[in-house]
């Protein structure tokens, strides 16, 4: 299918599913391809707020969570070893979010985004789209929706006649919204768009999917090793339980995007929801004694708790090769999984919760 128009807004919700990593595979493309022109990237000074805003809440979790390991790490903060002696170097928050929003900002001027404001959207419109429970705000008046209603109204106001957009998003009622203006063109994300943007090279991507398609096995089988290989930890409400082992049980079929193609090159994304069994241990607290005067359970053993359970990993396939009058012979095949460096999180509980209903 080629692609239906040049015009592409971006969901914030897409931004914070693939954690705001302006310099992903996956955005460097669509930077890249719409700063050459070949897409235009439109936006709104709603979507730009939020995304800032959503940057600062990340940033302010992540030193929690630093702040965190610092409480519970007191006892090395004497230590003489320069790697550890960095992990209590104090920082400036204001500082660090400030560099996080200006990556952001250049990843906006780098792919010649037009910033649209509210100046155009008529405020009636929006009123009526609320009581009349139009897109976005059906099945319920939804104020929260306020924002994506002016955020759409305003980027169709940057259209020229007849003009169409695609919109990159999951949200059913951004999804509604689409179905019932036919000038707005639902995609689920930018791998997507970028598939349809480079198909027009049929002879490269048919070769690169059907390359992908024969080794779908063996592309499998490493990404379940480099999951496996990873840390793994356990975040829930289970205090000191650690996680003892986890294995892969098996890896879903994947549909690849080519997000970006050349003579010598490509690269491929895709999510991949991957069936794993993990095994945690921790206190048993369940058969502790509590102690009201310390306010405390003292447990005496440990237990153990075997879950499975679903994920889901973004790959990136680099793929290069040599195009010899017209035959396809590939050099290199690298694959990664993203999200693997900071270890895997797991939530399981020392009691399993069951559903009675």
């Amino acid at each position: 299918m080629p692609l239906q128009t040049r015009n592409v807004f971006v969901d914030t919700e897409f931004f914070v599913k693939a954690g705001l990593d302006f310099s992903s595979k996956t955005l460097e493309s669509f930077k890249e391809v719409c700063g050459d022109g070949e897409l235009n990237h439109i936006t709104s000074t709603i979507v730009v707020r939020e995304v800032k805003r959503k940057i600062g809440e990340h940033i302010g979790d992540a030193i929690n969570g630093v702040n965190a390991f610092r409480r519970k790490a007191k006892i090395l903060t004497n230590s003489n070893d320069d790697v550890i002696k960095n992990l209590f170097v104090p920082f400036d928050q204001k500082e660090i979010e400030k560099h996080a929003i200006q990556v952001f900002d250049d990843f906006l001027d780098d792919s010649n985004t037009t910033v649209v404001d509210l100046s155009k959207v008529d405020g009636n419109e929006i009123v009526e789209m609320y009581f009349d429970q139009m897109p976005p705000f059906q099945g319920g008046k939804k104020k929260n929706e306020f924002p994506d209603a002016f955020t759409l109204l305003a980027v169709r106001g940057a259209l020229k006649g007849r003009e169409e957009i695609y919109v990159v998003s999951e949200d059913k009622d951004l999804i509604t919204f689409c179905e019932n203006n036919p000038r707005f063109i639902q995609i689920d994300s930018l791998s997507k768009l970028l598939d349809l943007y480079n198909a027009h090279d049929e002879d490269r991507s048919k070769f690169i999917k059907d390359y992908i398609e024969e080794h779908e096995e063996e592309i499998k089988q490493t990404i379940k090793s480099l999951i496996e290989d990873a840390d793994a930890y356990n975040s829930s409400t289970w205090e000191d339980a650690e996680v003892d082992e986890f294995s892969i049980l098996g890896v879903a079929d994947f549909d690849p995007s080519i997000i970006h193609i050349d003579d010598e090159s490509c690269q491929i994304v895709c999510d991949v929801e991957v069936n794993y069994r993990v095994s945690v241990t921790g206190p048993d607290y369940a058969n502790g004694r509590y102690d009201r005067e310390d306010d405390v359970i003292y447990t005496f053993e440990d237990t153990t708790q075997i879950e499975d359970g679903k994920l889901e990993f973004t790959v990136e396939i680099d793929l290069s090769y040599e195009v010899d009058d017209g035959e396809f012979t590939i050099q290199d095949m690298d694959i990664s999984v993203q999200g693997l460096s900071g270890g895997i999180e797991f939530s399981v509980e020392e009691t399993p919760y069951e559903d009675y209903r």
